[in-house]
């Protein structure tokens, strides 16, 4: 996969994380997709192309099933059976669905992908993995006022899953049957690219997107070399072309 490639479809992604999908179906600005709403829309998508398609791959602590949204060109949806010469991109929401950005974004990215054919060439050396909501219980407990001085969206979700645990503490101890099922479909895929689709706490802030990249020596050397010489420039470069 080429490395322009790779990059416009994480500048594509990111380029989302700021506005609601769906915003012609609505007047209201300040809002972000319920859980059903989200599921909803990925199941519409699933209708629209037979190179995309919505899974279960485990189970949660609320006891719904843990979806994921495959977009592959090759329409092979076996997660033991993905074509490892393509990159494959694996992006992860609402781990904190107080934090919804990465909800709405998701679905423009697979919308466009999909819907849009001068984007079709992105998924030629790409395989393109959303899971559309991760904290499923704490996206179910919405109110407008768990975080402190979030102004918006309305409603959102609540840090604590079913049993009130932080998801984003459970990776490596997985108390919870949503990091069981996690970790069974990333060891399968084996993703190239993962991204977890943190936001801020919804106060203002001077930027409407900040970047903080990991420190280079903290990685494996060659790809750390390449993180500081390559990825980091690259992005700062596509953020100059768009003026942001």
């Amino acid at each position: 996969m080429s490395k322009t490639t790779l990059f416009s479809l994480l500048f594509f992604l990111f380029s989302f994380m700021n506005s609601s999908w769906g915003q012609n179906n609505t007047d209201k600005q300040n809002e972000s997709l319920s859980y059903s709403e989200c599921i909803n829309a990925y199941k519409i998508l699933d209708q629209q192309a037979d190179f995309a398609k919505l899974i279960e791959v485990g189970q949660t602590d609320i006891g719904k099933p843990l979806h994921l949204f495959v977009i592959n060109s090759q329409k092979e949806f076996n997660l033991n059976k993905f074509d490892q010469s393509k990159a494959i991109l694996l992006i992860n929401n609402a781990i904190h669905p107080g934090e919804p950005c990465g909800i709405d974004a998701s679905i423009r990215l697979a919308d466009s992908l999909i819907n849009n054919e001068k984007y079709h060439q992105l998924l030629k050396n790409t395989i393109v993995c959303i899971i559309p909501v991760y904290n499923i219980g704490g996206a179910l407990n919405r109110s407008c006022c768990s975080r402190a001085n979030q102004n918006g969206p309305e409603e959102y979700g609540f840090r604590g899953n079913a049993k009130n645990l932080d998801l984003n503490r459970d990776f490596i101890k997985m108390d919870s049957k949503n990091a069981k099922s996690f970790t069974s479909l990333f060891q399968k895929i084996k993703p190239h690219i993962f991204i977890d689709t943190h936001t801020s706490n919804g106060a203002d802030y001077q930027y409407t997107m900040t970047l903080i990249s990991t420190q280079p020596d903290k990685l494996e050397p060659s790809l750390g070399k390449f993180f500081k010489k390559n990825v980091i420039p690259e992005v700062y470069s596509k953020m100059d072309d768009k003026n942001w």
